[in-house]
């Protein structure tokens, strides 16, 4: 006895247009997922002198690089040169910080005038130097707190995908 069999699929899955249904989702997953990122980090950054417009929490950007290829990757950064001081903290017992450093700093969140931040100015950055102060972590904090969340975002997307890839 002879059986025939005809295979029929039904859905993009087996056609050329399931690459581009993957790509287009994991873009903008990815996207999703930097920007969220990219609000929660400024969300635990400390405002400086310069408040929200400059300093450090100004500096961070979001950027999506590699779209359309799968190597597409979220990147939330700052070129800040105190980034990563600020985010991981110092040590007790190092160097203490460059002078005039701290001098606007002591200006606007101590509220002395020019001339009282001078005089003070070395006691803080020896103190600081000593005693060295805890970093904010608000890269850490904001992927630790929000990994659940793009986890849910990434199981959607991947529920989207098989759905139109079903269809």
């Amino acid at each position: 006895m002879l059986a025939t069999l005809k295979i029929t699929t039904k859905g993009a899955l087996l056609t050329p247009a399931a690459g581009k249904i993957l790509q287009r989702d994991l873009d903008r997953l990815v996207t999703e997922a930097t920007m969220l990122l990219l609000a929660e980090v400024k969300k635990y950054t400390p405002q400086g002198v310069f408040g929200a417009q400059g300093g450090l929490l100004g500096s961070i950007n979001a950027e999506v690089v590699g779209k359309g290829t799968p190597q597409v990757k979220g990147i939330v950064a700052s070129a800040h040169k105190y980034v990563e001081v600020m985010e991981k903290g110092r040590a007790p017992g190092k160097a203490m910080p460059p002078m005039g450093t701290l001098l606007r700093w002591l200006e606007v969140k101590a509220g002395l005038s020019a001339d009282q931040a001078k005089k003070v100015e070395f006691v803080v950055r020896r103190s600081i130097g000593r005693k060295g102060f805890a970093g904010a972590h608000m890269f850490e904090k904001a992927l630790v707190n929000n990994l659940e969340r793009i986890q849910t975002m990434a199981d959607n997307y991947g529920l989207t995908i098989a759905t139109e890839l079903n269809q």
